[in-house]
């Protein structure tokens, strides 16, 4: 990658998973489509708002978009680090949550030793 693309698109997937951890703490579960999308409009221009539903989109934009594909692939780091959890209702999507250990390192303030990582971020990002 080169150093004139954006910061989320240059970080390590663990780092950017420390980074949005925050994010998806503001309610209890979100379509992930939905949540992805919205923080990666975060990324872009800084400020975050809730989501507010993408049904009608295909999932699969999310392997065509660079930016979805950062946020999706930090996703999936939280999620293997027990930090998200994912539900697949019977009526369609995927949710996804803080988990109760995600709830505690982030209370904690150790998300970045769920993620095997250094102390000190790459990037110092507010959320």
């Amino acid at each position: 990658m080169t150093s004139d693309q954006p910061w989320w698109l240059t970080m390590p997937p663990a780092e950017l998973a420390a980074t949005i951890l925050p994010l998806y703490s503001s309610s209890t579960n979100e379509l992930e489509e939905s949540r992805i999308r919205a923080i990666a409009k975060w990324c872009k221009t800084g400020k975050y708002r809730e989501p507010a539903g993408y049904s009608s989109r295909s999932a699969s934009r999310i392997f065509e978009d660079p930016d979805l594909r950062a946020v999706a692939e930090a996703t999936q780091v939280l999620e293997h680090a027990s930090l998200l959890m994912r539900s697949f209702p019977i009526d369609g999507g995927s949710y996804v949550g803080v988990t109760r250990l995600g709830m505690h390192a982030l209370q904690t303030n150790t998300v970045r030793q769920h993620l095997g990582l250094s102390a000190t971020p790459s990037r110092p990002e507010s959320v």
